[in-house]
């Protein structure tokens, strides 16, 4: 067959190529000026042929690239093909990524000029840079990098990629309804300032106002918009021209924050940086909420969440401190101890009920607040227990502080349409005659509150050696207790904790009563506190932890599927010498695997986190389970939580009970899960009551729960009934 191509038409025929080709194609003589283009040449560049004519290719390069392009040129020049990949800029200014295949002209053996073919690779290559640094920043979230810093990265790139353009990011106060910068490294100091706590209204420049609307707001021009009536003279005077504000969202599509581009000439963002925007805004989103949930977990860990006052860990740290420094410029002054309780406030919470109760708190903390001023530390210890702490002061200086605190109690709290009387019992200890460090101070001033009791109420006692170390009920427990028979007077019963996925029974917590035979079935809020100031609580709980071995066997007995039983320990117990070696010699004189026993330990035992970790890792060796119960209650930090050998965290039920209702609640609960996991570590939900916290708890993948909404703590053989009732 003739071949219809002569080769008279082989010109024509790449004429055709060249002309016709969709990606842009050209051709430049050696001194560098064009010889030829095409059409999509023309589109992609903007430029006409004609004005390629008078046109250098090296006009068209980007400055950056300029020496590596001339190289790669001379190279050509010498008869060598390149492939190479360069920056242009099109008529307009604008940048083009071009990945270009070009290759020498030859006639006579000799290079005349250069012919190639360019394809346009910038949203190729801008997609691939920004999932790159998209994947950056979710590295830094995952690896615990501080937020402000994560949002300050998230500014450099945006405005590494959206050239000319300045960045901010707002955090949202909705109780204030205010807008407040968190991250804006190159915008005007003068501007910052001028609009940090913007108000989230309308024509409130673009940011509050896209707050308010919840949409995203593009002002092109804020010379002539009237949404930057307020603020245009100071966006103006730095140069500012254009803001582009997008709101940014949590989970529950509240707006948590804002974020701007700047721009110095009016002008709308390109298709580009609309989708730059995009995932900006979805990274601050993560990053926000991450930084407001860690905020809460770290608020809680250091304050009471109730009140904002110092809790108890702080307070104790800053009694060490004060205690180590303490030195008095005379005899007659102390460092002092108020250790406070408000008289009948169960009988308020429990007659108006706890949101009272709690508000009632509240305004007595500010009252005390404002009574302590800057001369003194005020901390809640928990429930209606307050503490204060007073530095170099003498014993009728206290005495006048005391009478203070009664006073500021002496008018009523109007809550909730309630006229509300309640008084204080003080107990004051005093360093050094009362204690050399910060437990004995604490625990005489909680004596000498007892008997402030004792005496009326309403009044102030100072610690004396004479004092009854409890109140009379208590020693009548301490008594009964120290005459208990163990093994005849306490029986366990079991809380069944169940696997969220297959809802069968997995495993229970073993929780111990005293079955009193005058007082009948005593609970451990009772007498739990009293065995720890005893000692006790060593042999109680050895008696639970061999109890629980026997009830496992018994269980295996009867063909039951062995299941795991923790059990809690005291800080006494934890901290006691033989623990270990008891541990061990009952598992293998009872001859149960130690896999079947979870140990649970509060956060307040890892305070000392040497210590604590070479106990933990020591009961780790003998096969047992570890867990950290009600977490989120105490002091830990996940970046401690690393150095422990922990099995499992237990949620604890404060987080629990209004997961459904409040997003603080739920955001915590869900970063807490979150961490767990990323840590290697499981998660049991404590507390649970009804069947929509079970599905919220499932959605976070949280593997265990326990509590009322599966079934009350049980004596053993219920709770044999109700696994075989859930095994069907």
């Amino acid at each position: 067959m003739d071949n219809p191509l002569r080769n008279d038409s082989i010109f024509d025929m790449y004429k055709s190529l060249f002309n016709n080709n969709s990606d842009p194609c050209f051709a430049i003589s050696i001194n560098g000026d064009f010889l030829h283009i095409n059409k999509a040449a023309e589109s992609l560049t903007g430029y006409t042929s004609a004005e390629f004519s008078s046109l250098s290719y090296a006009e068209l390069i980007d400055e950056s690239q300029l020496e590596n392009t001339l190289n790669r040129i001379e190279k050509l020049l010498h008869g060598h093909a390149e492939n190479a990949e360069l920056t242009i800029k099109n008529k307009q200014g604008e940048r083009i990524e071009l990945s270009i295949v070009a290759l020498p002209i030859f006639k006579d053996e000799r290079t005349i000029g250069i012919v190639g073919v360019a394809k346009d690779v910038t949203s190729k290559n801008y997609i691939a840079s920004l999932v790159k640094e998209q994947n950056k920043i979710l590295k830094m979230i995952v690896s615990g990098t501080k937020y402000t810093l994560i949002l300050d990265e998230i500014v450099s790139i945006v405005e590494n990629f959206a050239k000319d353009c300045l960045c901010s990011v707002m955090i949202a106060d909705q109780e204030a309804k205010k807008l407040y910068t968190a991250s804006s490294p190159n915008l005007p100091d003068e501007f910052i300032d001028f609009i940090n706590g913007i108000p989230i209204a309308p024509n409130t420049g673009s940011c509050g106002t896209a707050a308010y609307k919840k949409m995203q707001v593009v002002v092109e021009d804020i010379s002539n918009d009237c949404l930057w009536a307020d603020y245009r003279d100071i966006a103006l005077k730095h140069g500012l021209q254009a803001c582009w504000s997008t709101p940014v969202f949590d989970s529950n599509n509240d707006v948590i924050g804002c974020f701007a581009i700047y721009h110095r000439i009016p002008t709308a963002p390109s298709a580009n940086v609309k989708k730059l925007i995009e995932e900006a805004t979805y990274l601050t989103s993560l990053v926000i909420q991450r930084g407001l949930a860690e905020e809460k977990i770290h608020r809680l860990a250091y304050h009471d969440d109730l009140t904002g006052l110092p809790n108890r860990r702080v307070f104790a740290d800053n009694l060490k401190v004060a205690i180590t420094n303490f030195q008095p410029t005379c005899s007659i002054r102390h460092l002092a101890l108020l250790f406070m309780d408000l008289d009948r406030f169960k009988v308020i919470n429990d007659t108006l009920g706890h949101h009272i109760g709690d508000e009632l708190l509240q305004e007595f903390a500010d009252r005390l607040k404002h009574c302590v001023g800057t001369n003194g530390v005020v901390s809640r210890q928990g429930g209606d227990e307050f503490i204060l702490l007073l530095e170099n002061v003498t014993e009728e200086e206290v005495r006048s502080k005391a009478n203070k605190v009664i006073d500021i109690l002496s008018s009523p709290f109007l809550i909730g349409g309630h006229e509300i009387f309640i008084t204080p019992s003080i107990g004051i200890s005093m360093h050094p005659k009362d204690g050399d460090d910060d437990v004995t101070l604490i625990r005489n001033a909680d004596i000498a509150m007892y008997e402030a009791k004792k005496k009326g109420r309403n009044n102030y006692q100072f610690y004396n050696e004479k004092f009854d170390f409890q109140s009379s009920e208590l020693l009548v427990l301490e008594t009964e207790l120290r005459k208990a028979d163990i093994t005849k007077h306490f029986i366990l019963h079991f809380q069944p904790i169940i696997d969220l996925k297959t809802n069968a029974v997995t495993s229970a917590e073993a929780l111990i009563r005293w079955q009193h035979p005058k007082f009948g079935l005593i609970s451990p809020d009772k007498f739990i506190r009293i065995a720890e100031d005893t000692g006790l609580i060593i042999p109680i709980g050895e008696w639970v932890i061999r109890k629980v071995c026997q009830e496992i066997k018994e269980r295996i007995r009867r063909g039951f599927i062995p299941i795991n039983f923790s059990v809690n320990l005291s800080l006494r117990q934890f901290f006691d010498s033989n623990l270990v070696t008891t541990m061990a010699s009952i598992l293998e004189e009872e001859g149960i695997e130690p896999s079947y026993i979870t140990l649970e330990i509060t956060e307040s035992m890892t305070m000392d986190v040497e210590k604590a970790s070479q106990i933990l890792y020591q009961l780790k060796e003998l096969g047992v389970e570890i867990s950290i119960d009600d977490f989120g209650t105490g002091y830990s930090s996940l970046q401690y939580l690393q150095k422990f050998p922990i099995d499992y965290l237990k949620i604890d039920k404060s987080f629990i009970q209004n997961i459904v209702v409040n997003k603080d609640d739920y955001n915590i609960a869900s970063t807490i899960i979150v961490m767990a996991h990323n840590l290697g570590l499981k998660v049991i939900a404590e507390g649970v009551e009804t069947e929509e916290q079970v599905e919220i708890l499932k959605g976070f993948k949280c593997e265990k729960a326990q509590g009322y909404f599966y079934s009350k703590p049980l004596p053993l053989d219920e709770l044999c009934l109700l696994e075989e009732e859930k095994n069907e």
